[in-house]
This record gives C-alpha cells, structure tokens and sequence, in this order.
C-alpha cells in the first residue's frame, strides 16, 4: 500500500490497501491525521491489495472522490483456461463487488488502461500494463496471471515507478514504454527481478528500490520473496525494506528518501511549489526536543504529517543542541543569565534564546541552575 498526499491541493491517493493489520494501520493513520476525502487506486485484483480499500469504501468516515481500477472485463482471457478458471473468476467477481461499492457511495470510477495520463494536483502519473494474453498451462491458479498484469504507475516527473506485483520482466517493460526510473518498487513483493532485470535498471539508471517484506525484521522470509531484493542489492542498488515506514518527500528539485532515520536524495525536474514550512519552526523544534515528535524514521513521518519539511527542522534542532554543547564547553560566549538568552535571540531568532537555555539546564542535569 502507499499514501501519496498533495499537501497544497489537499488530496490524498492511495494505491491499494493491503490486508488485515496493514489495513488497520493504514485507516487508523488516515483517521489520525484527519484525511478524510481519498482518492483510491487498485493495481490488480488479487485480495492482498483490493481488500483494503473495500474497507475504505465501506467507512463512513472516508468520502471516496474517485477509485481507478482496470476494467473486470480485461480479465476474461484469463477463463479460456479451465486451469485457472476458478480462481481468476473470483477475482473478477470480488472487483465487480468494490466497483458496485464504490458507486453506490459516490464515487466515480475510472478505468484506466496503458498510456493514460492522471493528474491529481502535484501527483501526475503515467500508467502501463502489460497483460498476458491467457493463464498459462502450468499456473494451475491463475496467479501469475493476474499479478503480471499489475497497473504500473510511473510517475515521471519524480523518476519512480511503482505497481502491484508485476509485470513479470520489469526492467524489459521500463526500457519498453522509455520511462527514465530513478527509484522503483520490486514487484510481487521481492520475486519478480533477476539479476539480469536487476543489472538492467542499474545501469539504466535505477539507484533505489523497495519492496514487500512480509515479516518484521525479515523473520519469515522466504527466498521467493526475497529473491528480487537480494538481486538489486547485488546489482549495487540501494534496498529499503516496508518494514515500518518509508517517507518519500519531493520538495524543491529533490526527490528525499527517509528510512530508518537515514536520509538518501536524487535531483528530479519536478519544480512544483514547495508546501513545507521551513520558517517560523521555533514552536516545533522546541516540540522535538521535548520529544513530542519521537526519534528517527518516527520523527521523520510525524513531522511530515504536521506539514514540517524535516530536513530544516533537523538542522535547526542540531544547531541549538551544538551551541548548548558549545556554551557548556566554553567555547561560545553570549554572556550570563538574562543576557545570554537576549542575545541568543537576537542572534538565532525570538524563543530560541530561552530553548537553549533549557537545553543546556537539561544537559548539566541541572535545570535551576543559572548560568
């Protein structure tokens, strides 16, 4: 599942919905950051990613603008086997059911098909799709069938392309529609890159990926999920595994990657307005250091979510903390007691002054000492 927000236009797309406690996390997030008009997307019909935005649809609290899916009908070829006939005719039935959902709760719905354009705000994409022609004679289920016949998303001003568990070949399929993919999405949570796919994107271009680790801490983890993942690591990409969050932010000609309190960034040609506050911030770097925004990869998400860049309110809680440290240690002077935090507002801003302070009390352990 991802959660793409437009902050300036006030949209929210969400593609797929995961199951069970993803999708309990996933509505329990929406809610706690009061999101409550959605745009949905499904990238294939397959319960593990259409289930939980059935239960978007079915919540009152959500007003669904609009759900894009493929047409239920494009999957028909998938019946001309009876091998895997029965599985693909429930998938078909389970889509028509969110479809009728949807619809009589006021949604619209489109559907999309290889090479629409969508704009929605700042979230402007291509999609495409690479459908197999019938189920194979050996998928006695008709899985791969419908897992390599994903929507893809690639939203092209950011370089990253994104789908549900296919296409099967996704470097053959980038390289087809010509897309430029700087951070991809490993399909079929991990499986579906070999190491020539994998040696393809890299050299393509592609430095960063993730996927869908299944288990926490890769406990559970089998080699079928796995596989793809270890196979751009050998190719020299970067992999981040959803295990917890992972924030992408596009913010002024950088596409910022956050994981795990690390930060990674590539330049895009995406110049949109910046919707970020980056000034005015003394009121939330003095909720940092009062922890009010956790630690880490927490922090990073939890600062995003108040509409903070967190890239300016990191460095500004990291300079306050080094002139505590500078003040302690001698070597920044600006005087005693109520001078001192005169003139550290004067130097650094009004607030900041008596931040520091505190910062320094909180650091000698002694918080009524004067200085």
């Amino acid at each position: 599942m991802q959660v793409l927000i437009d902050t300036k236009n006030n949209i929210c797309f969400i593609i797929d919905g995961g199951c069970g406690e993803g999708t309990t996390a996933l509505i329990n997030y929406l809610k706690r950051n009061g999101i409550k008009k959605v745009y949905l997307a499904i990238s294939h019909a397959h319960y593990d990613h259409d289930y939980g935005i059935l239960q978007i649809i079915r919540d009152n609290y959500f007003t669904v603008v609009k759900l894009y899916c493929y047409d239920p009908k494009t999957l028909e070829s998938g019946l001309r086997n009876n091998k895997g006939s029965t599985e693909v005719k429930s998938d078909i039935s389970y889509l028509n059911k969110i479809i009728s959902e949807a619809k009589g709760k006021g949604a619209s719905v489109q559907y999309l098909k290889h090479g629409d354009k969508i704009t929605l705000g700042d979230i402007k994409f291509y999609v495409y799709r690479n459908q197999p022609s019938r189920v194979e004679n050996d998928d006695t289920e008709g899985w791969s069938y419908v897992n390599d016949g994903s929507l893809c998303f690639y939203f092209y001003e950011w370089g990253y392309w994104t789908s549900g568990d296919g296409p099967e070949k996704i470097y053959d399929f980038i390289k087809k529609v010509g897309a430029k993919v700087k951070f991809f999405k490993v399909p079929h949570h991990g499986n579906n890159c070999t190491a020539s796919q994998a040696n393809g994107l890299k050299s393509s271009g592609a430095n960063y990926c993730w996927y869908n680790d299944l288990e926490p801490n890769g406990v559970g983890t089998t080699d079928f999920t796995a596989y793809g993942a270890r196979r751009c690591k050998q190719a020299g990409i970067t992999v981040f595994e959803s295990v917890g969050d992972i924030n992408f932010v596009v913010c002024n000609g950088k596409f910022i990657i956050y994981k795990s309190g690390k930060q990674y960034s590539y330049s895009v040609s995406y110049k949109g307005e910046n919707t970020l506050k980056t000034t005015g911030l003394i009121d939330v770097v003095r909720g940092v250091f009062m922890n009010k925004y956790s630690s880490n990869n927490a922090r990073m998400t939890r600062l995003l979510d108040a509409g903070y860049d967190p890239i300016v309110v990191q460095n500004r809680v990291n300079l306050m903390y080094n002139v505590a440290k500078q003040i302690i240690d001698g070597k920044l002077n600006f005087g005693k007691n109520e001078e001192r935090i005169k003139n550290l507002d004067a130097k650094f801003g009004k607030g900041y002054g008596q931040l520091i302070q505190d910062e320094i009390n909180s650091l000698l352990n002694a918080k009524s000492k004067k200085w």
